[in-house]
């Protein structure tokens, strides 16, 4: 019998690679239309992610083992060798000989009898051959480029912005999963008695030090045993985002606002940092994210989130200028910080980013509109690319004399990256053990 994580991980990885699907969204449909049981549905997550991270490292072992290149492998065929491959070098678990004879049975099964020979044939080539191949790779661009999976263009700009030290950390953690934050509603509960829940339900968890109400698990899975009433006492916050929302330093009755707000996470964030007294408005260029935030934010009990559906890089409405204590920032960007939640990103082509900073600058100046005098103006994105982070916020310092740096009360995170508090700071997935995201801090005069 064919194994149903193996098929549907098959077909998930043909949607996303022919059809540009995004692997969340098409794992999310695939798996409620499929009767694929729970106990394999971490599997089929694990085979389609790890295919994605690790595409050009198997991609090479398969050129250098298989007669047909893999650009000209028939797309079943091609993720099924993928996927074959996968298991073969990263997943200890899976017996060889099951990740070879589970592979070629997923051929036959699939429409391919007649390469069962070539598929058994390509994988006990890898089986015997992979670990010599990528142990001889040169430590050039190309030989990590292979090893780590990861676009030399990528390797060549971290190390421009960022030097060797922290390019060699980067890659190190690009395929590792990442950690599982969350955040405490204490709207409805505490961090202790969160806990306490979680110890019952067997789901190990611990505090994050200087965060407060932040939580990081062992594993997200076990979170699904949870009784429905419960799953709003938390939501899911990498500790990126919820040190951004402590560095603006919100306080109760002030006016806050978040533009390119959806999902809601930091406004909500914020306003427990507010215990629930002010307004936040957030706001978003698209009516349906809008309708999410609304949702999350009557599901949670926040009362003082008020949303509104409008365009960050237009002109504000004139009765909302010069009116917020604090505004948020968290501007769109190449996403390259989130590359172990979203794997697939490493893939795109650079040039596809040159638009952002232009972008991300408009949408700050129109924040800044939003500031009143003496109020806090705050920016951020989930990337790694100084022409969206640094550039675009001293960009902005030049053409704002209004505004000055804002040291940011983040002492724990610049002490782990040795770095002197400033309005800046980039964190690191190895240095932090988060999201690679970057916060500038301003304060109008």
């Amino acid at each position: 019998m064919v194994s149903d994580a193996r098929r549907a991980a098959v077909q998930a990885l043909v949607r996303i690679h022919e059809h540009g699907g995004y692997s969340n969204i098409v794992l999310e449909e695939l798996l409620d239309g499929l009767s694929v049981p729970t106990a394999q549905r971490a599997m089929t997550v694990r085979l389609v992610y790890g295919v994605i991270e690790r595409r050009l490292t198997l991609d090479y072992l398969l050129n250098k083992l298989s007669t047909t290149p893999v650009k000209k492998m028939a797309p079943t065929v091609r993720e099924i060798l993928r996927v074959g491959v996968y298991q073969l070098c990263y997943m200890d678990s899976v017996p060889p000989f099951a990740a070879i004879s589970e592979s070629v049975s997923l051929a036959r099964a699939m429409g391919h009898a007649r390469l069962t020979g070539y598929v058994n044939g390509v994988l006990r080539g890898v089986q015997r051959q992979a670990h010599a191949l990528l142990d001889e790779l040169p430590n050039n661009d190309k030989g990590r480029e292979i090893r780590y999976s990861c676009p030399r263009a990528h390797i060549r700009a971290w190390e421009t912005a960022y030097g060797a030290e922290v390019t060699r950390g980067l890659l190190d953690s690009l395929n590792d999963a990442p950690p599982t934050y969350i955040r405490v509603n204490t709207c409805q509960t505490t961090a202790k008695a969160l806990a306490e829940v979680f110890a019952a339900f067997g789901i190990d968890c611990e505090s994050v030090d200087g965060l407060p109400n932040a939580l990081r698990l062992s594993s997200a899975q076990a979170l699904q045993t949870l009784p429905t009433e419960l799953k709003s006492q938390f939501y899911f916050q990498d500790a990126a985002s919820q040190w951004c929302c402590y560095a603006l330093g919100a306080q109760p009755n002030e006016r806050i606002a978040d533009v390119c707000a959806a999902p809601g996470g930091k406004s909500f964030t914020v306003a427990q940092y507010m215990n629930d007294c002010g307004v936040i408005v957030a706001s978003d260029v698209y009516e349906q994210k809008c309708a999410t935030v609304t949702r999350r934010a009557k599901q949670f009990g926040f009362c003082c989130v008020q949303v509104q559906c409008r365009d960050a890089s237009q002109t504000p409405p004139q009765a909302l200028l010069e009116s917020f204590d604090r505004v948020i920032c968290d501007a769109p960007c190449s996403g390259l910080g989130v590359i172990r939640r979203k794997p697939e990103i490493r893939y795109k082509d650079a040039a596809e980013f040159s638009d952002l900073p232009s972008l991300q600058l408009q949408i700050l100046s129109q924040a800044a509109k939003l500031v009143r005098s003496g109020g806090v103006l705050q920016y951020s994105t989930c990337t790694l690319r100084p022409e969206e982070n640094e550039q675009v916020a001293e960009t902005f310092l030049q053409q704002h004399p209004e505004f000055s740096p804002r040291v940011l009360p983040l002492p724990s995170c610049f002490g782990k990256a040795g770095l002197t508090a400033s309005h800046c700071i980039t964190l690191f997935p190895h240095v932090h053990n988060t999201d690679g995201f970057f916060i500038a801090g301003f304060i109008k005069r």
